[in-house]
């Protein structure tokens, strides 16, 4: 007995699709080899580990998104955390003395619109709470870190993060109600 397998072939778009991908990741890797061998003959500043982090950026938000977490609200959580991680390699390594500000605004920014993503559809959003409370953790995290560490005059950045993390965590156990624990259970379950 002879099992002929067949799949649907593959449309013209598709094709041109998939080698276009396949030659922009060339283009990436090639970049990401050669950045950080020319920032070590040429010296200076780790440049380079801000460049690496900018073609992850492209790779992983526009060339080749995630396939199971493939949500508005979870790509968007995606791009802030590594805007954030950005904002902080360029202080480390290039000019140092403003994200300690800017980060934070950045971050009460993000949970700002990622509020408006989850409740302006919370029937559909419902299942893409755990990336929400993540981003709300670590909002809280961060806020209670840099209170801790930080120079008092960068202070009401970090308190409004953290204020409006603890709103947002709050705001969403009043809204889904018996539904969060529900949700909670869900997603940690294990039988």
């Amino acid at each position: 007995m002879k099992v002929d397998i067949t799949y649907p072939a593959l449309g013209n778009r598709k094709q041109v699709k998939r080698k276009l991908i396949k030659a922009a990741g060339l283009v990436l890797l090639s970049a990401a080899v050669i950045c950080p061998i020319v920032n070590i003959a040429v010296g200076g500043k780790a440049w380079s580990l801000i460049v690496l982090l900018g073609l992850y950026m492209v790779w992983t938000l526009v060339l080749s998104p995630d396939l199971v977490e493939y949500n508005r609200i979870s790509q968007f959580i995606k791009l802030l955390l590594c805007s954030c991680l950005m904002l902080i390699l360029i202080e480390l390594f290039l000019a140092p003395g403003w994200a300690e500000f800017v980060v934070p605004i950045v971050g009460f920014g993000g949970l700002i619109i990622c509020a408006a993503l989850f409740f302006s559809d919370m029937e559909r959003q419902r299942q893409n709470m755990l990336p929400m409370l993540t981003l709300i953790f670590l909002s809280a995290l961060g806020s209670a870190a840099g209170l801790l560490w930080l120079r008092p005059e960068v202070v009401w950045p970090l308190e409004v993060m953290g204020a409006l993390s603890l709103a947002l965590l709050i705001s969403c156990i009043i809204a889904l109600g018996r539904g969060f624990l529900r949700e909670l259970h869900k997603r940690f379950h294990t039988k």
